[in-house]
């Protein structure tokens, strides 16, 4: 079954209700490093272009306790209405950073009270006012290949195999669906930096359980690969880049463990800017449609901002929205 971006798993798009603002808490990440200022633009943007979402919870999570915020970060965040947890989730010392997102959300899981919950990565910001879908979940494909499979001949399936058996499926369970940019199909691997999910059915503390599962039995989906991947806060490193999309195998065999009531979200949200500054490389949109959730990773940084002006552009933003990003950029300046 081929799923393109725009297209729902389980009932066809217009049955699909939103969720009232009441039934939504957002989740991520906040340290005393990158995610800091990231988590400061994030939040604003929320209470900004949220919408019916704008006076939703949000909940910031620092799960190691070395690089809880400061005094003074806590207290901007506090201005925005963030919710501040300060936990040792995460004393695993591994130099895999997404670690924090995986143990934030099976936090949230079980302490929040909403009905849903939108676990977002920190370098992201929202652009309009989403319209999250009344599904068990709600996700984006990946945006490329990478550490996914595309089937039983794939070097990389027996890994997705593994992963999906800590999960209780096969990997046949899983569709085949088509990366958003490079639009390769490969079996059902979704962004981990935006997923929208029915609290009750504990998906996250479940893909928390696969990908604990995997590190026990030191399954690198790169190893060997003498890769070293940028993210939004740097190069991160030979180590953690051999872990680079783990936690999205996890998160995709625990969805579809746990229900087959899956929403995938339209080319308007988590557009990987990244990947977009190319300007042969182009980004699909619908009619009328206008961008909602930006991924941009690592271009808020000084020397990206040139080209990060040229995408937001390119893929429609408003002149004011993009005023009102620049704005704001400042913040990573001063951290």
């Amino acid at each position: 079954m081929k799923i393109t971006g725009d297209e729902p798993v389980g009932r066809e798009a217009p049955t699909y209700g939103a969720l009232a603002g009441d039934q939504v808490s957002f989740v991520m990440c906040l340290e005393a490093n990158r995610l800091e200022p990231q988590g400061l633009l994030l939040c604003e943007s929320i209470r900004t272009f949220g919408g019916r979402y704008a006076k939703s919870p949000i909940i910031g999570v620092s799960p190691r306790p070395e690089l809880a915020l400061g005094a003074e970060a806590r207290a901007r965040f506090c201005d925005l209405g963030v919710t501040y947890i300060d936990e040792p989730l995460n004393l695993t010392g591994h130099p895999y950073g997404t670690i924090n997102r995986i143990v934030a959300g099976a936090w949230a899981e079980a302490h929040l009270a909403t009905s849903h919950l939108v676990l977002l990565d920190t370098d992201t910001v929202f652009t309009a006012e989403p319209r999250f879908a009344l599904a068990d979940v709600g996700v984006r494909p990946v945006d490329v290949k990478g550490t996914a499979s595309s089937g039983p001949d794939d070097e990389l399936d027996a890994y997705w195999a593994r992963i999906c058996s800590f999960a209780g499926i096969a990997p046949d369970d899983l569709p085949m669906l088509c990366a958003t940019v490079e639009q390769d199909l490969i079996r059902a691997s979704y962004n981990g930096g935006f997923a929208v999910v029915r609290r009750s059915l504990e998906i996250l503390q479940k893909t928390k359980d696969v990908f604990f599962q995997s590190l026990v039995e030191d399954l690198r989906p790169w190893l060997g690969r003498g890769t070293n991947i940028k993210a939004s806060s740097g190069f991160v490193g030979p180590a953690a880049s051999e872990w680079w999309g783990s936690s999205q195998a996890a998160l995709s065999a625990a969805i579809w463990s746990k229900t087959r009531d899956i929403y995938v979200y339209g080319s308007d949200y988590n557009i990987p800017l990244h990947l977009l500054v190319d300007d042969g490389q182009c980004w699909p949109r619908q009619p009328r449609s206008k961008p909602v959730l930006l991924h941009y990773h690592y271009l808020t940084e000084t020397q990206h901002r040139e080209e990060l002006s040229r995408v937001l552009a390119k893929i429609g933003c408003q002149p004011d929205t993009i005023g009102w990003i620049f704005a704001r950029l400042d913040v990573f300046d001063r951290a």
